[in-house]
């Protein structure tokens, strides 16, 4: 009796753990994947910082979900299309992507500020690194079919806009990459986060496998790391990494940079500026550099 009392016991325990375990991956994993609307900040526009500009529709690719954002021409023929941060939008306050966008039309480049889907004005529902050919394929057919070719449409790309950059163009012809504060590896970044949030090394560990797991289940998301697939992107990429960024070490950039294959690829550590900041700590030198590096590609 007091061994079936004991295995009645053990099981009953087994299994609240498991349904303890299963509950926190399930939130783990929405928490990890939904992306909340983020709405554009009312009276800002590119009118706020003296640019003409076009506000513009266009469908995803595949399932033409209607993103939105802003053309802004500088009469050129080349077009730079600006991929913000997970849960921002096109105005990327850590950033600064509306003076960005100022800046590098004034360096003569057309530029396309969009909201990826679920994000600002663009319809949808927002998801962490999914629907990355659709929304970036979208805002490149959207270009081409104003006649720019591949060759001349830039993407220049933020946090995981970078790592969602770099898929994109593993699988799709464009000109060139910038890839600003870029993960090489999701796990590294959700750790990172997780120790920001002073939650412990042993509890992500534990409990990662149990929320990538429902993230596939629930989300049908499909785990793509950028350093798995940065070798097959055959344009040339600049790799901007801060020297003070919390969330992306030095060693996960320049991996990256190890693994891409173009000659004519770049690397710039930026002293005294956190993860993705390098614009609004140095901007001059931000925009001369990346204007150099596309410059040298004709």
């Amino acid at each position: 009796m007091k061994r079936a009392r004991l295995i009645k016991i053990i099981a009953i325990v087994v299994a609240v753990l498991l349904v303890l375990y299963g509950g926190l991956s399930v939130y783990g994993a929405h928490e990890a994947m939904e992306i909340p609307r983020l709405p554009l900040e009312e009276n800002v526009s590119p009118a706020s910082v003296g640019l003409a500009y076009q506000d513009v529709s266009f469908g995803s690719r595949d399932d033409n979900v209607v993103l939105r954002g802003w053309y802004l021409p500088a009469e050129s023929d080349y077009a730079i299309i600006i991929v913000h941060g997970g849960f921002q939008n096109r105005l990327d306050d850590a950033v600064n992507t509306l003076e960005l966008a100022r800046d590098l039309v004034a360096e003569g480049y057309d530029i396309l500020l969009f909201d990826l889907r679920g994000r600002g004005e663009s319809e949808g529902k927002g998801q962490a690194l999914s629907n990355i050919e659709r929304d970036i394929g979208g805002a490149v057919d959207y270009l081409i079919a104003e006649s720019y070719p591949s060759e001349r449409i830039y993407i220049i790309g933020f946090c995981s806009g970078a790592a969602a950059a770099c898929i994109f163009a593993s699988q799709n012809s464009v000109g060139a990459l910038v890839l600003d504060g870029c993960f090489a590896d999701v796990y590294n970044m959700v750790a990172n986060q997780a120790a920001l949030m002073g939650i412990p090394q042993f509890l992500v560990d534990f409990f990662t496998p149990g929320v990538f797991w429902m993230c596939r289940t629930i989300y049908d998301f499909e785990l793509v790391n950028a350093q798995e697939v940065v070798a097959d992107v055959s344009c040339p990429i600049f790799f901007i990494h801060e020297e003070n960024d919390e969330l992306i070490s030095l060693e996960e950039m320049e991996l990256l940079f190890e693994l891409s294959t173009h000659p004519a690829n770049q690397f710039w550590k930026v002293p005294d500026a956190e993860h993705s900041q390098s614009y609004k700590t140095h901007p001059a030198e931000y925009i001369d550099r990346v204007d150099g590096f596309f410059a040298g590609l004709d």
